[in-house]
């Protein structure tokens, strides 16, 4: 009780599905119409699902859409879904606020840190915690590096170091609860 490989479709859906092919922007729509021809060359829907790393849930729906619209059917829709306001503001403000030197906004460290950009934008108002800012700045293609505070080295060595960046640990937050 197997099911038949492939399906069958007329040459001139296959153009179509083809020219679909070289016009697709989307990885998505391309690897669905990849999926349809490998289908109409008898191939399983298992064999197509392996290849392009989908389910043959998704193979059958494709094939499903594809019968029912042509090619207009293999178009991905736009994601639906609340709009991320707080997010939208924070891109306006971000880009100047990092042009600017942190410690002239009261913070301690001379570079700015996800955390200290979050608590600035909830000073004017924008409510968005460290991972919203981290996200926010990946789509301004602003790449954050993350700060270690440690001392290099063996203990003997920079022990010194290490009292200061003890001392540092503490007085800052002592400085943040006082504010």
């Amino acid at each position: 009780m197997g099911r038949k490989a492939g399906i069958k479709i007329s040459l001139r859906e296959r153009k179509l599905l083809q020219r679909f092919m070289k016009a697709a922007k989307d990885a998505r729509e391309y690897r669905a119409a990849l999926g349809i021809l490998l289908r109409t060359e008898n191939k399983s829907a298992d064999d197509v699902g392996k290849r392009l790393g989908v389910t043959i849930k998704q193979v059958f729906m494709w094939c499903r859409k594809f019968k029912e619209q042509g090619v207009k059917g293999l178009n991905v829709k736009k994601q639906t879904g609340r709009i991320p306001k707080a997010k939208n503001k924070a891109k306006e403000v971000i880009p100047k606020l990092l042009k600017e030197d942190p410690q002239a906004f009261g913070f301690l460290k001379g570079k700015w840190v996800l955390r200290d950009i979050s608590q600035h934008l909830k000073k004017e108002g924008i409510n968005l915690n460290y991972t919203g800012v981290r996200r926010a700045l990946g789509e301004l293609g602003i790449v954050q590096k993350m700060p270690k505070l440690r001392a290099p080295g063996s203990i003997v060595k920079n022990y010194k170091k290490r009292q200061e960046i003890r001392r540092y640990k503490q007085i800052a937050a002592a400085l943040l609860k006082k504010r």
